[in-house]
C-alpha cells in the first residue's frame, strides 16, 4: 500500500485522522519519552499554522507542524510512529515542509528546536546550529535555522560547520588581497580562527538578519554576503538604533563575475520585503571596486563617515530617502 502525504490546518483534516495525528503525538512525546507536557498546546490552531503527515491505509505514520511567526517560520512536532521508523517518511515529510515554506516565503528563516541527538539529521535539511543548548522537559534541545534564497545563478544558504564550509572560508579570509580592506588586514593563520568566526556570526543571525553563504547551484561556493546590525563608533550614534549594514566578501576566484552584485540585490530585496529599509554600506575608501557593487545595487555615495567601526569609511546609502 502506497504512502501519501498531506497537508492542511486543522480545520480541514477530518475529526478521525486529526485524532490519529494528535494520538501519535502523544504517544511519542508524551508516552515513549515520559515528558509530561502539554502536548497540546494551542499553536495548532493558530493563524497560518498546518499539519503534514503520511498515511498508509488509515494509519498515521509520521506527521509534523508548520508555523508562520512574524519574522520566520517553524517546523515541530516532528514525529513518526515506532513501526514506521527506518523507512524515511519523516525525511519525506521534512523535505516537502521545507519545499513549502522557500517557496512561499524565500529566504526567510526556518527554525526548529531539535532535540541534541537529532541534530545530524535535521543538518541533512540545510538546518544549523543557531545558538547554545537548553533543556526542555528534561531533553536536551539545540535551536537550528535555515534560510534558503536563490537567484538565476546563485543560493544563498546558512554557514555550516561542515569541512568543506571551514576550508573554503579559511582559504578566502587568508588572502592578503580579500582581507586588506576588512578591519586590520591581518589574514587568518590557524583554522581554528574560522569556527570563532562562525561564533560571531551565529550572534548575528536574528529574523532576516545574518550572514549567508553564496555557491552557485551546482554547490561552488563563492563566498558571503552580510545583512547585519552595524555597531557605531566611540560617541556616535547618539542612542539612535544601529543602522542595517548589508556588505559582501567573495573569494577572488569568483571576482569579476557580478556574484557580489547578484547577491547583495537579492539580500537588499528581501530585506525591503520585510520593511527595513534604511540599509547602508560601508568600504575602505580605497575599495573602489565595493564601492562600485554599493552602486549597482541602488545605493549613492554619501562621502566619508567615521560613523561606523572607528574608522574612516566611504559611506553608501538608500535612494529615495529610505537609509
Amino acid at each position: 500500500m502506497a504512502v501519501i502525504l498531506h497537508r492542511a490546518p486543522v480545520a480541514e483534516i477530518d475529526p478521525r485522522t486529526l485524532y490519529r495525528i494528535l494520538w501519535l503525538r502523544v504517544a511519542v512525546f508524551v508516552v515513549e519519552q515520559e515528558a509530561a507536557y502539554p502536548e497540546i498546546d494551542g499553536r495548532d490552531i493558530e493563524e497560518g499554522a498546518e499539519l503534514l503527515w503520511a498515511t498508509e491505509g488509515d494509519d498515521v505514520l509520521a506527521t509534523l507542524r508548520l508555523l508562520r511567526e512574524p519574522a520566520n517560520t517553524r517546523i515541530g512536532r516532528v514525529a513518526t510512529a515506532n513501526a514506521a521508523r527506518g523507512r524515511g517518511i519523516a525525511a519525506d515529510l521534512m523535505r516537502a515542509a521545507v519545499d513549502v515554506l522557500d517557496a512561499e516565503a524565500p529566504g526567510i528563516p526556518i527554525l526548529l528546536d531539535a532535540q541534541a541527538h537529532l541534530a545530524p539529521w535535521y543538518a541533512r535539511f540545510g538546518f544549523v546550529v543557531s545558538g547554545p543548548p537548553f533543556a526542555e522537559d528534561g531533553i536536551p534541545h539545540l535551536p537550528m535555522r535555515r534560510t534558503r534564497l536563490a537567484t538565476d545563478r546563485l543560493v544563498l544558504r546558512d554557514w555550516t560547520r561542515s569541512d568543506e564550509d571551514r576550508a573554503f572560508l579559511f582559504d578566502m579570509y587568508r588572502r592578503p588581497e580579500v582581507r586588506r580592506y576588512l578591519g586590520t588586514g591581518d589574514v587568518m593563520t590557524d583554522t581554528a580562527e574560522v569556527d570563532a568566526l562562525l561564533d560571531r556570526w551565529v550572534g548575528l543571525a536574528d529574523g532576516i538578519l545574518g550572514v549567508r553563504a553564496v555557491e552557485t547551484t551546482d554547490g561552488r561556493r563563492l563566498g558571503s554576503v552580510l545583512l547585519k546590525r552595524i555597531p557605531w563608533s566611540s560617541g556616535a550614534g547618539d542612542g539612535r538604533p544601529e543602522d542595517i549594514e548589508i556588505g559582501w566578501h567573495f573569494h577572488p576566484d569568483a571576482w569579476g563575475a557580478g556574484y557580489a552584485t547578484e547577491a547583495a540585490s537579492a539580500v537588499r530585496a528581501l530585506a525591503e520585503r520585510q520593511g527595513i529599509r534604511g540599509l547602508v554600506a560601508v568600504t575602505n575608501p580605497a575599495n573602489t571596486a565595493s564601492g562600485a557593487v554599493a552602486e549597482r545595487i541602488g545605493l549613492r555615495p554619501a562621502g566619508e563617515t567615521r560613523d561606523y567601526y572607528n574608522a574612516a569609511c566611504a559611506l553608501y546609502v538608500g535612494l529615495g530617502g529610505d537609509a
